[in-house]
């Protein structure tokens, strides 16, 4: 289910905290005014605005790292929702952080997300140059190194390159929370380094070893909530990572919290009214869950701004899922027979569509016209193993077939 946000949702971890301008002051009130509007742009998933705000900001203050860094973390969201890797299930799943993925970023895409953090990492060291100790200036390096480990685990899935940059991020952050236990925006990128530490596969913790890398997922948790509660800017940010974090521990309580404020904050973001539908449904609480998710569709229909990213015919297969998980039979096949039948409908929904229609009928009892269905399945691309389901559905057919022709002749 797209979210995510919120696996992403990992999508806004890193858009870090500080702005600003000179090497004396990276908080200048003017350039946080702004930033803060862009912020908002982003959340409501109006990047085309967010860009255009940053890239003022970027000509405005010339000398400071962060529109840079905002930029580039606009090319990672953009990318995630492209790959439709901001979703609450692909994000809470186990093998999630360790996964293989063939999705290939575009290049122009990624050599804009690298270039902009490039410019963000000169940017702090020619601050550093001139005053070492420079607060801000190290938190916009390490947060930089931060997004490039988030980078590396979500979109090239290299573990290893990610360990290596979080590393750098966690113990530059580290030390500045050390010196100043009162930065409260750098626990957000504390917390989920040691997270994602923490939630790694038991046989690649030696790798983690290996190159230094500690932490937990308990004291991810308690840092990030530390961040959005007493953080000056990574508030929002923070209680979005938090939300998803606490999908994934089943607290869905805490979590159900955290996505009503933000998608009442953020009324635009398709992702923020998803990830409050999908909990709701988590939490039990189905009726409500069954509204909301029935409001986004006709938001996708008539074609509301931000809503209409989301293709009516992705939504209709998500939908039709979250609709058999709650028993709505009837309305869950009225929504994958007009996925099948429509020409718009790319070859993934198509294909699911046909395999979760034959598991209604087979629900149904009507054997048959399953068999069908997943007949249709074989016939298609595979996507998600959806071979091997419809093979071994089909199989489940042919047995209850010969089991109902044996009873037949024994009468």
């Amino acid at each position: 289910m797209l979210m995510q946000n919120a696996r992403r949702i990992i999508s806004f971890l890193i858009l870090l905290s500080t702005p600003g301008l000179s090497a004396q002051d990276l908080r200048d009130p003017r350039f946080m005014e702004k930033a803060q509007a862009g912020f908002a742009h982003i959340f409501n998933m109006d990047y085309d605005i967010a860009r255009q705000t940053f890239n003022t900001l970027g000509k405005d203050f010339p000398q400071h790292p962060a529109p840079p860094l905002y930029l580039a973390s606009i090319h990672w969201l953009e990318e995630m929702i492209r790959r439709q890797d901001l979703s609450l299930n692909r994000f809470i799943s186990p093998a999630y952080f360790s996964g293989k993925t063939d999705d290939v970023m575009p290049p122009q895409e990624r050599a804009s997300f690298f270039n902009n953090l490039r410019k963000c990492q000169e940017l702090a060291e020619a601050i550093l140059r001139r005053n070492p100790g420079h607060r801000d200036a190290r938190y916009f390096l390490a947060t930089s190194h931060g997004l490039r480990a988030s980078f590396a685990i979500t979109v090239d899935h290299r573990l290893r390159e990610a360990f290596s940059k979080g590393n750098r991020a966690y113990s530059s952050t580290k030390k500045l929370i050390e010196e100043d236990p009162e930065y409260f925006d750098a626990y957000l990128t504390l917390g989920v380094y040691e997270y994602i530490v923490g939630s790694i596969p038991w046989y690649l913790k030696w790798m983690a070893f290996i190159i230094g890398a500690h932490g937990s997922k308990q004291e991810g948790m308690e840092h990030i909530k530390l961040a959005s509660e007493k953080g000056q800017y990574v508030i929002n940010e923070s209680q979005l990572v938090l939300m998803v974090l606490n999908v994934r521990e089943h607290r869905y309580a805490e979590a159900l919290e955290i996505a009503r404020h933000l998608n009442n904050k953020f009324p635009r973001s398709f992702l923020l009214a998803l990830n409050h539908a999908q909990i709701l449904r988590m939490s039990g609480r189905r009726e409500q869950a069954l509204a909301m998710l029935l409001e986004i569709e006709q938001r996708i229909e008539a074609g509301e701004p931000n809503f209409d990213k989301l293709p009516l015919q992705v939504f209709r297969y998500i939908f039709g899922v979250d609709l058999m998980s709650m028993g709505q039979l009837d309305a869950a096949e009225a929504r994958f027979r007009k996925n099948i039948s429509d020409p718009r409908t790319e070859m993934k929904e198509k294909v699911l569509s046909h395999l979760h229609l034959g598991r209604i009928l087979d629900r149904k009892g009507r054997m048959n016209e399953a068999a069908n269905e997943y007949r249709s399945v074989l016939s298609l691309q595979d996507y998600d193993g959806s071979h091997d389901q419809a093979k071994k559905l089909l199989r489940k057919y042919r047995q209850a077939t010969k089991q109902h022709e044996s009873n037949k002749s024994r009468r």
